[in-house]
């Protein structure tokens, strides 16, 4: 029975993740144009010292969320502007394997009082200071509602022009709730031939629900174009890589 069973329902093997490219370069191009003009959308809307904090969200995982993120960071960075990026998906942190840093010392680490916020910040070569997720923690919602973490998101707003927060998929893990009460507005993520107009929807309205201002939308483009019928079908299977 266990055989048959197998055979009609087989276990889907997980895909290994690519991890996300830098591609903003000194060289001039159509890449380089897209960032850019993000990159000055950012600047002009921050400079008056406020969106400040910048929440990147999408509605499922796999629309480009930490590719943007990573990139427009770096954007930002050769502007002559101080950033910094902070990987607040706990359950498939991008951050430390984009920009090569050790996962260690990371927020974490930080909220648990194993490290100091002198170990927190990691240097690039691209001028971007990051902050990893560091070790696994099952319950976020502790450390997000914690005044400590407000506490030293505070502390980074005053010390950085720009604060980049790559967030987890809105439909999948419901930490942006949390996240939203400290930052100042949202960069939404829309992936052409990825994600559902439905899903869209239903995301801006939870989003909304929670009064969080949306700072604008980016659109990505998705190679390999697919219709999904069932929209519940993105809902589970956010899994935790470690």
């Amino acid at each position: 029975m266990a055989n048959i069973f197998q055979k009609l329902f087989p276990k889907k093997k997980r895909t290994k993740r690519s991890v996300p490219e830098i591609v903003v370069t000194d060289i001039p191009g159509s890449v380089n144009e897209c960032y850019i003009r993000l990159r000055d959308n950012v600047i002009y809307y921050s400079d008056s010292g406020k969106n400040k904090v910048l929440q990147v969200e999408s509605s499922i995982s796999g629309e480009g969320k930490s590719t943007v993120s990573a990139n427009l960071a770096v954007a930002l960075a050769k502007s002559g502007k101080k950033v910094l990026l902070i990987d607040l998906d706990f359950r498939r942190p991008m951050v430390h394997k984009i920009f090569k840093t050790p996962n260690l010392n990371g927020l974490a680490e930080f909220m648990l009082d194993e490290c100091g916020k002198e170990d927190l910040i990691k240097k690039t070569e691209y001028g971007v200071d990051v902050v990893n997720r560091g070790k696994l923690v099952h319950n976020t919602s502790l450390i997000f509602m914690s005044e400590k973490f407000k506490a030293i998101i505070n502390e980074f707003k005053e010390q950085y022009d720009i604060v980049l927060l790559d967030c987890p998929p809105v439909l999948q893990v419901s930490d942006y709730i949390h996240i939203s009460k400290i930052s100042d507005s949202i960069i939404f993520i829309v992936s052409n031939g990825k994600v559902h107009r439905s899903q869209v929807k239903e995301s801006f309205e939870l989003l909304r629900r929670e009064g969080v201002k949306i700072f604008g939308t980016v659109l990505t483009a998705d190679s390999s174009y697919r219709i999904y019928r069932d929209r519940y079908y993105y809902y589970g299977g956010y899994y935790t890589e470690k």
